[in-house]
C-alpha cells in the first residue's frame, strides 16, 4: 500500500477535510475572542503607564530567563521541573500542532519528504511526548494525592491536565496507526509511534487501524481548539499573557516606585485607586497572568502569621472583581451596582496587613506585582475615604509638624550627636559625604546607639562626612508605604530642596527604608544623588585598610538577617556579609536567607501598627534564625534591630541583637 504522506484517514473526505476543519477553527477562534477581547478592551481603559516601553533588549533578555529558561520556577525543583517539562514541551509540539493543523488544509504536504531535519526534530518530539505526559502524571498527583496546600484544586485545573494528556495521546496514536497502516514509513526516529505501533497495533484489522487513526488526528483537533477555548476562562489565560507580563515587567535591578502622584493637576479627581480601572494596565495584566501556584503564600510573612493576607487570594479576589465589572466598564451596565474594591472585595485588615517586604514578588515565576498594588488601594483608603488604622493619625500629624513619626520636637533631631563632634553641614564648606542619620537614628534610645556607632567608624577612618542636623526631616518611607502620598510629597519635596540648597551629592545612610527612598523614590522629585548604606561604604573601608576587621570573632556564632529593603528591594545582600567576614568569620545562614529571607514586620509602616492578629513576624523570625545556635544576630536595619530585640525579650532568649556597625566598631582602627 501506497503511503498518502500526511493525510488523515478517511472519516471525511479529502476534498470535504479542509472545509470541516476550517469551520472548527472559526468556531474556536469565535469563542476564544468572546472571552478575551473584552478583557483586552478593559486593559485599553485602565490607567496609563508609560515607563515600560524602552530597553526592548534588556527586556526580551528578562523574557529569556523567566519564561524560557524558567529560572523562577526552577528554583522549587519538584513542581518546577514539572512546570518546566510542560512549556518546553508545548513549544517543541508546537511545529507538531501545525503539521496537524496543516495534513487537514492540506492533506498532501509532503512532512516526510523534509529529510533529516524532519527526522530530528520527530525524535526531540517523541522525547517530550513522554516527558510531558510524566509531567502532567505527576500534576495529577500532586493535585488528587499529595496536595500541598498552597495548591487550589479546581475542575478546570483538571481538565486543561487532561487536555494535556489527550493531546499527548493522540499524537503517540496517529503516528503509531500510520506506521501500522504504512510499514515503509515507520522509523525507529519516532519512537514512541514506532513501539506503540508494535505493542497496539501489530494484531489488529487494517480498518480498526484506520479507525484509530481517524480518532487520533480529530481528538487531537478537537483537543487543541478546546484547550484553547478554556484559556481565557480560567487561571490557564497566564499561557496567553505571560509573555507580556514578564516583558512588561520591572526590570530596574531595585523595587519599582509607586508613581507619583501629581497633586498640581485640577482634573485629577480621585487619588489611590477605590475602583478597580483606576489601576494602571499593567496591575490589571498581572491579575490575568496569576497561575494560583500558591508560591507567594508559602513566603509571605502576614499569612505565615496569621494575618488575613493571603497573596494568592488578593490576585484572585481583584480578577473577580474585574471580570464582574467588565460589562459595567464596557458600557453594559451601571458602574454603581458593583460592590466596593476596598472594603468588598479585599477587606481592609488585608490591606493593612502587608508589609511591603517583596517576598511575592521576588518568588513569583510570572513577575506580577503585588506591592504597589497595596500602596494604591492603602492610598484610597487614606486620601479619598480617610479610613486607615487609627494608631497612623498620630504618626501622620507628627511627620507633617515635626518631620518624625513619634512627635518628637524637630529641634531636638541632632542631640544624640551633641558629645559625638559630629559636625553639621556648611554649604559654603561642604564635606565628601552627608549622613543622613534618619528618624530612628535620631530619636530611639537603641537606634541612637547605632547612630553612634555609625559615626565612630567614620570618624577612625576618617572619612569627610556632616549631617544636617534639625534640618533633616524623614524621608516620608512610612508615610508613602501608610499611604498618605500628599503627605510623603511634602516631605520629599523639602527634603530634596535642602539638599539642592546645599549642594549635597552624596548621601550615606544606614537605615535601608531611608537607602530607598533616597536613592530610588527622590530622583522624581529633582534629588539626583549617589546613596550608599552604611554596609557598602564600611565594606569599602574595611577593604582599603582604613578599618581594622574586629568585632564579628568576639560575638561568637553570628547568624545575618536580610533586611527586605536592603536586599529584595535593592539587591544588596553581599555587602553587609563581607562586613561581618572581615571580623575572621563568616556569618551563618538561616535557611530563609538572602532574597527568601524573612520579613521581621516592621515594614510597610508597621512599625507604627499594633500587630494583634495571629502570632507576631517578629517571633517567627527569631525562631527561624534560632535553628542556627547564635550568639549574635546581625543586622543592617534599625528597625530590624527594633523588632528582634523585641521578640528576644519576649521569648527570654539570651542571643544579642547588633547591627554591623555596632560589630565592627568593636575592632580597632589601623594605623
Amino acid at each position: 500500500m501506497t503511503a498518502p504522506l500526511n493525510r488523515a484517514a478517511e472519516w471525511v473526505s479529502p476534498e470535504h477535510q479542509p472545509l470541516v476543519l476550517g469551520g472548527l477553527v472559526l468556531l474556536s477562534l469565535t469563542v476564544f475572542l468572546a472571552a478575551a477581547w473584552p478583557k483586552y478592551k478593559v486593559l485599553r481603559l485602565a490607567a496609563a503607564d508609560t515607563t515600560r516601553f524602552g530597553d526592548p533588549l534588556k527586556r526580551l533578555a528578562h523574557v529569556w530567563r523567566i519564561v524560557f529558561a524558567q529560572t523562577k520556577l526552577l528554583k522549587r525543583p519538584g513542581p518546577g521541573w514539572m512546570h518546566a517539562l510542560i512549556f518546553w514541551g508545548f513549544c517543541i509540539l508546537l511545529l507538531r500542532a501545525a503539521q496537524f493543523f496543516a495534513i487537514g488544509f492540506f492533506p498532501g504536504l509532503p512532512f516526510r519528504a523534509l529529510g533529516g531535519f524532519w527526522q530530528a526534530y520527530l525524535f526531540i518530539k517523541d522525547i517530550f511526548v513522554l516527558l510531558v505526559t510524566g509531567a502532567v502524571l505527576y500534576a495529577f498527583y500532586r493535585r488528587l494525592a499529595a496536595r500541598p496546600p498552597r495548591l487550589t484544586l479546581s475542575a478546570e485545573g483538571l481538565l486543561i491536565l487532561a487536555l494535556i494528556l489527550i493531546i499527548m495521546m493522540t499524537d503517540a496514536l496517529f503516528e503509531a496507526a500510520f506506521f501500522e497502516l504504512y510499514p515503509a514509513a515507520a522509523s525507529p526516529w519516532s519512537p514512541v509511534g514506532y513501539f506503540t505501533a508494535r505493542a497496539v497495533f501489530d494484531h489488529c484489522p487494517v480498518a480498526a487501524v484506520q479507525a484509530w487513526h481517524n480518532f487520533a488526528y480529530w481528538g487531537h483537533i478537537v483537543a487543541i481548539l478546546v484547550f484553547i477555548d478554556l484559556l481565557p476562562r480560567s487561571k490557564h489565560f497566564h499561557i496567553v499573557t505571560s509573555f507580556a507580563n514578564v516583558y512588561y515587567a520591572n526590570i530596574s535591578g531595585h523595587a519599582e516606585p509607586p508613581e507619583r502622584l501629581d497633586f498640581e493637576d485640577e482634573s485629577q479627581e480621585t487619588f489611590g485607586v477605590t475602583r478597580i480601572e483606576e489601576f494602571s494596565w499593567k496591575s490589571l495584566l498581572d491579575l490575568h497572568t496569576c497561575t494560583e501556584c500558591g508560591r507567594c503564600d508559602q513566603v509571605c510573612p502576614a499569612l505565615n502569621s496569621g494575618k488575613p493576607l493571603s497573596p494568592k487570594e488578593f490576585t484572585v479576589a481583584l480578577r473577580g472583581h474585574l471580570n464582574a465589572a467588565t460589562p459595567a466598564l464596557l458600557g453594559g451596565g451601571a458602574t454603581t451596582d458593583r460592590p466596593a474594591l476596598a472594603g468588598d472585595s479585599i477587606a481592609d485588615e488585608t490591606v493593612w496587613s502587608c508589609t511591603t517586604c517583596g517576598a511575592c514578588e521576588e518568588e513569583c515565576p510570572l513577575e506580577i506585582q503585588y506591592v504597589n498594588k497595596m500602596i494604591d488601594l492603602r492610598r484610597g483608603l487614606v486620601m479619598m475615604e480617610s479610613r486607615f488604622p487609627h494608631e497612623l493619625n498620630r504618626a501622620f500629624k507628627s511627620l507633617e509638624t515635626n518631620g518624625n513619626p513619634w512627635g518628637f520636637g524637630r529641634d531636638s533631631r541632632a542631640d544624640w550627636a551633641a558629645e559625638l563632634g559630629v559636625p553639621l553641614w556648611d554649604k559654603n564648606r561642604p564635606t565628601e559625604y552627608l549622613y543622613f542619620v534618619g528618624c530612628n537614628g535620631s530619636f530611639d534610645n537603641r537606634g541612637k546607639q547605632v547612630a553612634a556607632a555609625v559615626v565612630r567608624l567614620l570618624q577612625a577612618a576618617g572619612v569627610d562626612f556632616s549631617i544636617l542636623g534639625k534640618a533633616e526631616g524623614c524621608t516620608g518611607d512610612p508615610a508613602r508605604r501608610a499611604g498618605n502620598e500628599y503627605l510623603f510629597d511634602m516631605l520629599a519635596a523639602q527634603n530634596a530642596e535642602t539638599f539642592r540648597a546645599n549642594g549635597v551629592t552624596k548621601v550615606v545612610t544606614h537605615c535601608p527604608h531611608c537607602f530607598n527612598s533616597l536613592k530610588n523614590e527622590y530622583p522624581a522629585f529633582g534629588a539626583r544623588l549617589d546613596v550608599f548604606h552604611h554596609s557598602e561604604l564600611l565594606g569599602r573601608l574595611v577593604a582599603d585598610g582604613k578599618l581594622a576587621p574586629g568585632g564579628a570573632a568576639a560575638q561568637g556564632n553570628v547568624v545575618y538577617h536580610d533586611s527586605c529593603y536592603l536586599g529584595r528591594h535593592n539587591k544588596l545582600y553581599d555587602a553587609p556579609r563581607s562586613v561581618i567576614a572581615a571580623g575572621g568569620q563568616a556569618a551563618r545562614e538561616p535557611e530563609n536567607s538572602r532574597e527568601r529571607g524573612t520579613c521581621c514586620g516592621a515594614g510597610g509602616a508597621r512599625f507604627l501598627l499594633e500587630e494583634n492578629t495571629g502570632t507576631k513576624m517578629s517571633h517567627n523570625r527569631i525562631d527561624e534564625l534560632m535553628q542556627t545556635n547564635p550568639d549574635t544576630i546581625a543586622v543592617s536595619c534599625p528597625f530590624c534591630v527594633l523588632m528582634l530585640e523585641d521578640a528576644v525579650k519576649s521569648k527570654n532568649l539570651s542571643v544579642k541583637v547588633k547591627d554591623i556597625a555596632e560589630l565592627l566598631s568593636q575592632g580597632k582602627t589601623t594605623d
